[in-house]
């Protein structure tokens, strides 16, 4: 049995991975020039395909394979800078194409395994790992596209679980666009407002926090000292609420650099996710800068939060904050608590389906939870789970995780 290691891309990496994307598009024998361009083009910050959202695979000392996979949430502010480059730098015009993914689903854009090396259990491997990150992320659906000529491709999908869901046309040719579904379990993030909350929660069991501090205020952006405490010493998920102060959400030029600071300050020390807001002063979403944090916090999970309560039109927003790239919506269907709120919840989620995660928060404890959940539809729920005071309680934590485990049964 073939021994496998897998390892995240390395910029050196990078040929390899652009000549796994040409073969993945149809360039069998690509000219140098086409590979040049390629790799220049795998190289780009604002390209998904390339050794950032890559899996190397590695036997006997040698890379033997890759596996270039991304979050379907950000293709089609991808696609309006991609497409063009390839145009240019390539001569090959894709702008015509329909999408190949979108939100809601983890993308395997490529795979790739050297021909001597090929039925040894490499590209299963490969492609589980992706899996598993889209299991990571919560993603509904794993996709992909496959030229349906080949067959063995096609077998080793489904062998997998993945099934036809549609024909397209990609790449000048006929495409068979495959998904694989997955579940994710109802999920407690927990509002730690400290060190010792998160510690708390830890504890008790949960899986996720929102690190804050200043929960009075209605959090605010907590020390760079918690945070990297909270990232490198507990034992779950720390998405960090970035919010330098309290009142509205409409930031001038030096609040919101401040912000893309302590963004670029998570990324750096490895925080798994931020959480962030933007309104201009009518109450819509302020689109740049909700473009601008996305891309500071590449490689982040980016929740846009409770900012969406006070939008004008939480219909229009959705779309907009959904086509921005964000992960998850954090709200209270614009109510003070989540059980006043909840025939909105019910409508946002409608709306959004498997596109964006619905994370319903305030008010939420052991007694309703899984209630809201039920009539809502997600899978998701956010609660400090405090008794008194701002701290929260191991106990509450314990019984609301304990509800959310009655409500799978």
């Amino acid at each position: 049995m073939t021994k496998i290691s897998l390892r995240p891309a390395a910029i050196g990496d990078v040929a390899f991975i652009a000549q796994a994307i040409l073969e993945a598009v149809g360039f069998e024998n690509p000219s140098a020039k086409i590979v040049e361009r390629q790799i220049a083009l795998c190289l780009r910050p604002d390209v998904l395909y390339s050794w950032r959202n890559s899996t190397m695979a590695v036997c006997d000392d040698q890379i033997v394979g890759s596996l270039t996979a991304y979050d379907g949430r950000r293709y089609c502010r991808m696609r309006k800078v991609t497409f063009p480059l390839i145009q240019e730098m390539c001569g090959v015009d894709f702008s015509d194409m329909v999408d190949e993914t979108r939100a809601g689903e983890y993308y395997i854009d490529s795979l790739y395994v050297l021909p001597q090396y090929r039925k040894r259990g490499i590209a299963t491997t490969l492609i589980r790992n992706g899996i598993a990150k889209a299991r990571h992320l919560r993603i509904p659906k794993v996709t992909l596209i496959v030229n349906p000529k080949k067959q063995a491709v096609v077998d080793l999908y489904q062998s997998i679980g993945f099934k036809e869901e549609v024909r397209l046309s990609a790449f000048h040719e006929d495409y068979q666009k495959m998904v694989l579904e997955l579940t994710h379990a109802p999920l407690l993030e927990v509002c730690a407002p400290s060190v010792n909350s998160a510690m708390i929660a830890e504890k008790a069991g949960a899986q996720r926090i929102e690190l804050c501090q200043r929960l009075e205020l209605g959090g605010l952006t907590p020390t760079h000292d918690d945070i990297c405490f909270c990232t490198r010493k507990l034992n779950l998920r720390t998405f960090v609420l970035v919010r330098p102060r309290a009142g509205d959400f409409c930031y001038n030029e030096e609040e919101f650099e401040q912000i893309l600071n302590d963004i670029r300050f998570c990324k750096s020390v490895g925080v798994p996710g931020v959480v962030v807001g933007f309104l201009n002063p009518d109450l819509t979403v302020n689109i740049e800068q909700c473009g601008l944090a996305i891309e500071a916090a590449d490689g982040m999970e980016v929740t846009f939060h409770r900012a969406f309560d006070r939008c004008a039109d939480w219909s229009t927003a959705l779309e907009q904050i959904i086509e921005c790239g964000f992960n998850r919506i954090l709200t209270s269907g614009q109510a003070s608590t989540a059980m006043l709120g909840l025939q909105t919840l019910k409508a946002i989620q409608r709306q959004a389906g498997e596109r964006i995660a619905i994370l319903a928060g305030s008010g939420v404890n052991a007694s309703n939870a899984a209630h809201i959940l039920r009539e809502v539809g997600n899978r998701e729920v956010h609660g400090s789970c405090k008794i008194s005071g701002y701290e929260s309680d191991e106990a509450e934590i314990r019984r609301t995780l304990a509800e959310l485990k009655v409500y799978l049964s």
